[in-house]
């Protein structure tokens, strides 16, 4: 507190009060990250076996029921970039960014609602104009939680999960994923054997990385849902590798389903 007293003589402002006045307007935004969570279990329970992440991706702005989370996730963006603003400005503690409250609400808000800013991102084309999600789309808010929960405080244990993940702990494997799938694309018609063999090693590398994941349950279960574009990579994967092992002088470089130069 006496390190957050020569902030409050210089400015006028009280870190020490503004931080719980910004707790009350955490509890005020609640309602919009509990309609997004009752989205996201709508979805779960819904027999199209699509997922959250989908779902919104194909109805965003063609449903009232998609546009309330939509707007309920610009809602919940304002708070969290003004809680950002107010950091960046010495308005709030110096700590608190390392206080468990914080830390663990915005890694909460972060795994919910960041799959539906990805979708809303290539469900709009952005990746066409702008390039792809994770160099060109994502927001700064997003990365400084993830400074956030990295740098936490935590017993150094390891947990092994028995259970798939009530969100998935990666909020950023849907846009990995939409990367993969244009590599997949790519890779079927690309001539040139370097960019061929460059393109095929970026498939391998993600697909270990989400198959680790799947293993270590750190997944939701809508990621692996019949209709997950997820699910529908992989069956394509493994029919693209099939054709290769069937039909190997229409993907020359390819040999039992690996590249070679």
């Amino acid at each position: 507190m006496a390190k957050d007293c020569p902030e409050k003589a210089r400015t006028g402002h009280n870190p020490n009060l503004e931080a719980t006045v910004l707790a009350i307007k955490l509890g005020k935004v609640a309602p919009y990250r509990a309609e997004i969570e009752w989205y996201k279990t709508l979805c779960d329970e819904a027999d199209d076996q699509m997922g959250y992440y989908d779902s919104f991706k194909l109805n965003a702005g063609r449903s009232i029921r998609e546009s309330r989370v939509n707007m309920d996730r610009h809602r919940l963006a304002g708070f969290w970039n003004n809680v950002i603003h107010m950091l960046e400005n010495n308005k709030l503690p110096h700590d608190f960014h390392r206080r468990s409250k914080w830390v663990n609400s915005s890694q909460s808000y972060k795994l919910l609602v960041e799959p539906l800013d990805i979708a809303d991102y290539y469900r709009r084309g952005m990746h066409r104009e702008r390039g792809h999600y994770l160099r060109h789309g994502r927001e700064m808010r997003y990365e400084i939680f993830d400074k956030w929960w990295k740098d936490r405080s935590v017993p150094n244990k390891e947990y092994k999960m028995s259970k798939y993940a009530s969100l998935t702990q990666d909020s950023c494997l849907w846009a990995r994923l939409e990367e993969a799938r244009e590599w997949l694309d790519s890779v079927r018609t690309e001539r040139d054997v370097t960019n061929r063999n460059l393109l095929w090693l970026k498939i391998e590398e993600f697909e270990r990385y989400a198959n680790q994941m799947i293993e270590n349950k750190e997944v939701s279960k809508d990621v692996l849902f019949k209709n997950s574009s997820f699910t529908q990579w992989m069956e394509d994967l493994k029919e693209f590798k099939s054709q290769v092992k069937q039909f190997p002088p229409l993907f020359p470089g390819f040999l039992d389903g690996e590249v070679v130069p």
